[in-house]
């Protein structure tokens, strides 16, 4: 599961109501809201009428433990839960602080956030209230752009998490952030031997893009921020800067008319040239071919160029990831066997194949190293992107997060003893059902069997997974070798599935 979905609800402008529902679970697998996915609408909630913690006792507890590595969870995690105030109605309003160290603080702590119980951080309920105010708003902003490191993997999550929880801003607010930035093309060009302020912008602007709606997305789409973000997108950019840019390019055309006005930019020109990046060694170059191509195929059509799925050649596959068992949000390579979210949800996907007996074992390599939980589920797991419940957060699925360093069965982590995943690196998944248990392995190195699943499913497993905002990872299920497989027999699931020509097309959204 992912830590703490925050959910922060607004009256007004002028109160802060402080409403933090439950903060688990969205943040790493966050880093983006959470949404149910179409395979399954269930939502077991509860109704928990206890008083109120000391928020501000707890939070400091919270950050004040943050170095050390999480515990197991002894109890599940609800996926609902009465909101919180971030101060009661008498407590005195928190004293300003200084705002490049609530951010820094608050992307120290949240990797930490596992337990749906712990309260949320002192840093973030602190950088939400200032954000009741304009000046406030845009101080909050300006210091996610100043201080977020390049290096970082939960940075631009972090962007998310925090832009997406604060109060909307206002069209003033808007306007000022647009004369504070001052971007046009020739902005892109300065400092771009300090990318982190470019990647921190685009992400920014990505996130504004995906949560304003209809004329204010419009109006913020100024001629300079359009340019800003097109010559981003030019080989002397950054890569991390080329992604962001081309992600936040994507969140604007959600408004039509802003669609219509980047294409008519002539976008498609570029983007066919860093298509060719799909299969780079580089894995950042990577998600930026990843992502041109699908805005090709789905966004900013070229007059003249065939659809990927037209000609890619899915001869070999016959086991793949099942598009029509997600939501619009998870982007699927036309092959079938790549995924990528770039959406503000923890949204899951599932293999087409599904297995009752035997030994099976497939293999991912991580192209990011931030919050994934990939491993098994059943036909009966429910996955709620919205609630940040994906595999490993229910009874029948159980999940291996290399990010944070967690098993996860049933809403309840535990930790592991492989270190940190990074890109490039291999996680292989061995589903023993003669023997009831799960090996999990990091590179060839394996780690001691699971078996809890096994005492609510025995059959109908799927190989699945769900992803943090800007996650992404290629599935290898036999269709070539292996990099390293384990030493017992096993079967799978390219030999034993099939597919017709039209079930492997994964058609554009």
């Amino acid at each position: 599961m992912i830590v703490v979905a925050l959910v922060v609800f607004y009256a007004s402008r002028s109160l802060f109501q402080g409403l933090l529902l439950t903060l688990e679970h969205h943040i790493p697998r966050l880093l983006g809201a959470l949404g149910a996915s179409n395979m399954g609408n269930s939502c077991v909630c509860r109704d928990d009428s206890g008083a109120e913690d000391n928020v501000e006792s707890r939070s400091r507890q919270t950050e004040n433990s943050r170095v050390h590595v999480p515990e197991a969870r002894s109890h599940p995690r609800d996926p609902v839960r009465p909101p919180r105030r971030g101060r009661g109605p008498h407590e005195p309003r928190r004293k300003k602080q200084n705002v490049d160290g609530l951010v820094l603080d608050t992307l120290a702590v949240i990797r930490t956030l596992v337990d749906n119980d712990q309260e949320p951080p002192y840093s973030m309920i602190t950088l939400h209230e200032m954000a009741e105010t304009d000046e406030g708003w845009l101080e909050v902003v300006q210091s996610l752009i100043r201080v977020i490191p390049l290096e970082d993997p939960l940075g631009p999550a972090v962007i998310t998490l925090l832009l997406d929880e604060c109060p909307l801003p206002t069209k003033d607010a808007l306007q000022k952030l647009t004369e504070i930035l001052n971007l046009s093309g020739a902005a892109a060009c300065r400092d771009a031997c300090h990318p982190a302020k470019h990647r921190n912008t685009t992400a920014v602007l990505g996130c504004l893009a995906e949560k304003l709606a209809g004329p204010a997305s419009i109006s913020l789409l100024s001629p300079g921020i359009l340019e800003y973000l097109l010559h981003s997108l030019n080989f002397q950019s950054h890569p991390t800067v080329m992604l962001f840019a081309l992600i936040a390019l994507e969140k604007f055309a959600q408004t039509s008319e802003n669609k219509m006005t980047v294409s008519e930019s002539c976008i498609s020109d570029q983007l066919i040239l860093l298509e060719k990046w799909t299969d780079n060694p580089d894995y950042l170059k990577r998600q930026v071919g990843f992502c041109a191509q699908w805005s090709l195929d789905n966004l900013f059509l070229k007059e003249g160029r065939q659809f990927t799925y037209e000609k890619v050649d899915l001869t070999n596959i016959r086991a793949m990831l099942n598009s029509n068992d997600v939501s619009e949000y998870l982007k699927i390579s036309p092959h079938g066997l790549e995924a990528r979210c770039d959406a503000s949800s923890f949204e899951s996907v599932r293999c087409t194949f599904c297995v009752d007996s035997g030994v099976w074992y497939y293999e991912v390599t991580v192209i990011t190293s931030g919050v994934m939980q990939i491993g098994w589920a059943t036909k009966d797991s429910k996955f709620l992107n919205h609630e940040g419940y994906g595999i490993g957060d229910d009874e029948y699925s159980c999940a291996y997060d290399g990010c944070r360093q967690l098993i996860w069965y049933n809403a309840r982590s535990k930790p592991h003893s492989h270190p940190c995943w990074k890109e490039g690196d291999t996680i292989g998944f061995l589903l023993d059902l003669q023997e009831k248990q799960m090996i999990f392995y990091l590179n060839g190195n394996q780690l001691p069997a699971e078996k809890q699943v096994f005492s609510s499913a025995v059959s109908g497993f799927f190989a699945a997974a769900s992803f943090m905002s800007y996650q992404q990872c290629e599935f290898n299920f036999g269709a070539k070798p292996f990099k390293y497989p384990p030493s017992m027999k096993f079967s799978t699931f390219n030999d034993y599935a099939f597919l017709t020509a039209e079930e492997k097309i994964i058609l554009p959204r």
